[in-house]
C-alpha cells in the first residue's frame, strides 16, 4: 500500500490541474458541512458549561397560551417549600437597569433579579468576592450586585479592587460584592446579562399568582432520575390547578433538561435545513470528483488492460486508485478544515450581540473527527464509480479499442450523464430555495399589516421603582414626557406604550364578557394585551375602524375601557356592535369590568410566529401605569435619524439616572430583529451559489478531460476527411490541411492506414 501511495502521488503531481480542482472541491464541499457541524457542536451537543449540567432541568408551567410559561411569585414561593424531594430550586426574573457613575452618562445595562441560592443551584461560584446571603434576598437589604466577568473587564478595567465598590444602580447606591468566572459568560443561556441582584419579592409580589414572571430551574437529586423529578413537578402543578382553579386552571407543569434549551424549536428546525443543504452541496462535490476520476481511469483503460493481461489482481489494480481517493481525501480534509474555520469566523462576526457577545466556535475533536469520517465517506463516494469502472474492465475488448475505447461505453458515458444531471438538480434546488427564503425575509422586513413605521422612531425606558414608586409618579412622568416631546421640531405625535405592534406582545390575559355564560376555569378567551396613551394609534398609523380611541380623561380615576381587534370583535360578539359591551379580566379577585369604546384594525407583527394568541386589546396607559415603557415618536418632514439627540436630551433632563436604550427608527429596530434571518438566508445564498459554482465547475472538467482524451479521435476523423476531399495545397484551406496532417502523424503513426482508422 505505501508503493502504491507513492505511485499515486506522482500520478497527482503530474496533473496538477486535476489534483488542485479536486482539493479545491473537496475542501468546499466538506468545509461547507464541518462548518454546519461546528455550528450544531456549539449549540446544541455541547454541554452547557455549568459542573453536571445533565441534572439542571428547567421547569415550565404550559397552557394552552403558553407552552414553555414563567410561574408567578406565589406559586414559585410555594414549591421551594416540597422541594425536598426533588432538590434544589432557583429562580430569577427580567430586571433591567439604569447604570450611571459619576461624570459619566446613564446606560441601560441587561440584568437579572435572580434568588440567593441560584448561583449555588446552578454550581458558579464567584471569581472574586462573594455570593449573596440569604438576608439579602429580603426587600430593603438587597442594594448588592454582582458582576459578570466582560463588565468587570469593559466596563471597570478589570480592576482587582472591584469589591465594595458603590454605583448608581436605578438611581440608588449598590455596592458590588462578586464577580462571576468568565465561563459564566456563555452564550447559549445567561451569557447576555451583565449586573445580577437579589430577587427580594415584597409581600405583596409573594402573594401574586396572576403575574407569571419568574422563570425558575431545577437541580434534581442524585437519587431521582429525570421521569422521576418529572412526576414530581407534574403532580405539584396538578394540586396547584386543583387549590387555585382561578389562575391554574389548564395548566401543566413539566420539567425540560437545561442542555437542551439552547436553541428555541424554530431554530433547531432552521439549523436541519442548513445540515440537509450542506449535505447537497457535498453530493455535488462527490458526483463532480466521480466524473473527473471516472474520466481519469478511463483514459487509463489501456493502462489497467495491460496490467491485467500481464497477471495483476483485482486487488493490484484497485490499490492505486483507492490510493488517489486517500490522497485526494486528506488534502480536502485539511482545506475543509481552512475553509469551516474561515466560515465560523464569519458566523461569529455577524452574530455578536449589543454586548460585544456572540457564537464562539470551538474547533474541539468533535469537529475534527467529523471533518475525518466526512472525508472518509466521501473518498468512497466519490471513488466507488472508478473502481467499478476498473473491476468490470474487458482485457480484450479495450486492447482492440484504440482510441474510442478511452471515452466508456454506453452505459458509462449513460452513468456520467446522471451524475452530471444530478449536480445541475441539487444546484437548481439550493439556488430556487434561496432566491424563494431571500423573497420571503424582504416581504417579511417590508409588510407592515395595521401599522406603519416609516418617519417612527421608538426607544425603551424602564422606571425604577425606587424613583416611581406608585402609579400616580408613573403618570405623571408619562404625561411631561409626552408634553416635552410633542413640543420638538418635526415631531406630529408622541406616544408611550407597552409594546410596539412590530414584535409579538408578552403580556397575555384572559377575559369573561358580561352577560354571557361563563366558561370553565382555564378555557376563558385570552388576549395580547397593550397598554398605550392616546396618540398610539396616530403615532404608528393603525386604523380606528368603529368607536372612539382614548383620551386624557380615560385615567385611574374613571371607568375601565378598553379597545379590542377586529378578530376579537368578531369572535366574541358576532355580528354585534361590540361597542357598549363590557369585558372583565379574570385571575384578579373582584372582577373590574371595562367598557369596549373602539375597534382597531387588526395587526402581525414582523415575526413568522404569531404566537398561540391571536386576540389583541388595547387599555389606557393611565389606568394601569407600569414602568416599561415605548416611547414611540413620528416626525413629519425631518428624518427620524435628526431627532435622535433631542429625544435623548429631553430624557436626560427629565431623569440623568434614566437612560433610553435602543433609541432608533422603526426601520432600524425592525432590520437588527431580524439580523439572525439575514444570517441565515446569506447562508442559503452562499450554499446555492457554492452548489451552482460545483456544478459548473465539475463540468467544465468533465468536458475538458473528454475532450483531451478523444484527441486521437479527433486526428482521424481529420485525416479521413482529407483523405476523402484530397490534398490541395493552393486551396484557401491549406493551413487547416496542414495542421491535420501534424495531429495525425502525432496520434497515428506511421504503420496505420486512414482505412483503418476509419474501420476502427
Amino acid at each position: 500500500m505505501l508503493s502504491s501511495l507513492l505511485f499515486a502521488s506522482r500520478s497527482l503531481i503530474r496533473s496538477p490541474g486535476f489534483t488542485l480542482l479536486a482539493i479545491v472541491t473537496l475542501g468546499l464541499g466538506i468545509g461547507a458541512n464541518t462548518a454546519m457541524f461546528s455550528l450544531i457542536n456549539a449549540i446544541i451537543l455541547k454541554p452547557l458549561p455549568y459542573p453536571a449540567s445533565e441534572q439542571l432541568e428547567r421547569l415550565d408551567r404550559a397552557t394552552p397560551q403558553n407552552p414553555q410559561g414563567r410561574i408567578s411569585p406565589a406559586d414559585f414561593i410555594d414549591l421551594r417549600r416540597e422541594m425536598q424531594t426533588y432538590g434544589e430550586i432557583g429562580g430569577y426574573t427580567l430586571g433591567d437597569t439604569s447604570l450611571s457613575e459619576p461624570g459619566q452618562p446613564a446606560e441601560m445595562v441587561r440584568a437579572l433579579r435572580i434568588t440567593s441560592n441560584f448561583l449555588s443551584v446552578l454550581r458558579v461560584p464567584p471569581q472574586l468576592g462573594r455570593d449573596f446571603l440569604p438576608r439579602e434576598d429580603l426587600p430593603g437589604n438587597d442594594r448588592v450586585v454582582i458582576i459578570s466577568q466582560r463588565c468587570w473587564k469593559n466596563r471597570f478595567g478589570g480592576r482587582y479592587d472591584i469589591i465594595g465598590r458603590i454605583v448608581r444602580v436605578d438611581g440608588e447606591p449598590h455596592e458590588i460584592v462578586g464577580v462571576l468566572p468568565a465561563w459564566f459568560n456563555d452564550w447559549r443561556h445567561l451569557g447576555a446579562f451583565d449586573f445580577f441582584r437579589p430577587l427580594a419579592l415584597d409581600q405583596q409580589k409573594s402573594a401574586d399568582r396572576r403575574s407569571t414572571i419568574i422563570r425558575s430551574i431545577g437541580r434534581r437529586s442524585d437519587k431521582l432520575s429525570h421521569a422521576e423529578a418529572a412526576g414530581f413537578i407534574a403532580n405539584f402543578g396538578a394540586r396547584l390547578a386543583t387549590d387555585f382553579p382561578e389562575v391554574n386552571a389548564g395548566s401543566t407543569w413539566h420539567t425540560v433538561p437545561l442542555n437542551g434549551t439552547a436553541m428555541p424549536n424554530n431554530a433547531l428546525i432552521m439549523m436541519a435545513m442548513l445540515i440537509s443543504l450542506s449535505g447537497f452541496v457535498l453530493l455535488i462535490a462527490c458526483s463532480n470528483l466521480a466524473n473527473l476520476l471516472l474520466a481519469r481511469t478511463m483514459a487509463r483503460a489501456r493502462e489497467f488492460a495491460v496490467r491485467s493481461a500481464l497477471g495483476a489482481s483485482r486487488g493490484q489494480l484497485l490499490r492505486p486508485l483507492i490510493a488517489e481517493s486517500l490522497l485526494l481525501a486528506i488534502a480536502g480534509g485539511a482545506c475543509a478544515i481552512l475553509v469551516a474555520r474561515w466560515a465560523a469566523d464569519w458566523l461569529s462576526v455577524r452574530t455578536i450581540g449589543e454586548n460585544g457577545e456572540g457564537i464562539v466556535f470551538a474547533f474541539d475533536w468533535h469537529v475534527f473527527g467529523w471533518a475525518f469520517v466526512a472525508s472518509l465517506v466521501t473518498a468512497v463516494a466519490f471513488g466507488l464509480a472508478p473502481a467499478l469502472f476498473a473491476l468490470r474492465l474487458n482485457v480484450s475488448d479495450t486492447l482492440k479499442s484504440g482510441a474510442r475505447g478511452m471515452t466508456g461505453g454506453r452505459g458509462h458515458q449513460r452513468f456520467r450523464h446522471g451524475l452530471i444531471i444530478g449536480q445541475f438538480t441539487l444546484a437548481m434546488v439550493l439556488l430556487t430555495g434561496a432566491a424563494l427564503f431571500a423573497r420571503a425575509l424582504d416581504e417579511l422586513n417590508n409588510t407592515r399589516v395595521g401599522w406603519q413605521s416609516e418617519h417612527v422612531v421608538t426607544g425603551t425606558v424602564v422606571l425604577p421603582a425606587a424613583g416611581y414608586p406608585d402609579p400616580d409618579r408613573i403618570t405623571a412622568f408619562q404625561r411631561v414626557t409626552l408634553e416635552r416631546l410633542q413640543a420638538i421640531p418635526g415631531v406630529a405625535s408622541a406616544s408611550i406604550c407597552s409594546f410596539t405592534p412590530f414584535f409579538n406582545w408578552a403580556d397575555v390575559r384572559k377575559y369573561v364578557v358580561e352577560g354571557r355564560e361563563l366558561p370553565q376555569p382555564g378555557r376563558e378567551p385570552a388576549a395580547v394585551v397593550n397598554s398605550i396613551t392616546p396618540r398610539y394609534f396616530d403615532t404608528f398609523g393603525t386604523r380606528l375602524l368603529s368607536g372612539r380611541a382614548f383620551n386624557e380623561t380615560d385615567n385611574q380615576t374613571s371607568p375601565k375601557v378598553f379597545i379590542v381587534s377586529q378578530l376579537m370583535a368578531v369572535a366574541l360578539f358576532g355580528n354585534e356592535n361590540p361597542i357598549g359591551h363590557r369585558l372583565a379580566q379574570t385571575g384578579i379577585g373582584s372582577s373590574q369590568w371595562g367598557e369596549v369604546v373602539g375597534v382597531a384594525a387588526d395587526i402581525k407583527s414582523i415575526l413568522p410566529d404569531p404566537g398561540p394568541v391571536t386576540f389583541q386589546l388595547y387599555q389606557p396607559m393611565a389606568q394601569d401605569p407600569r414602568p416599561y415603557h415605548q416611547i414611540a415618536v413620528r416626525t413629519t418632514g425631518v428624518a427620524p435619524s435628526t431627532l435622535l439627540s433631542s429625544i435623548r436630551s429631553i430624557m436626560t433632563q427629565l431623569d440623568a439616572d434614566l437612560p433610553i436604550r435602543q433609541l432608533e427608527p422603526g426601520d432600524t429596530t425592525i432590520e437588527r430583529a431580524n439580523s439572525q434571518t439575514a444570517i441565515l438566508r446569506d447562508m442559503l445564498t452562499a450554499f446555492a451559489l457554492l452548489g451552482l459554482g460545483l456544478a459548473s465547475l465539475g463540468i467544465y472538467g468533465v468536458i475538458a478531460r473528454t475532450m483531451a482524451q478523444r484527441t486521437g479521435e479527433f486526428a482521424i476523423r481529420f485525416a479521413a476527411r482529407r483523405n476523402h476531399q484530397g490534398y490541395h495545397p493552393h486551396r484557401a484551406d491549406f493551413r487547416r490541411q496542414a495542421g491535420a496532417d501534424r495531429i495525425s502523424s502525432r496520434f497515428l503513426g506511421s504503420g496505420s492506414s486512414c482505412a483503418t482508422a476509419c474501420s476502427h
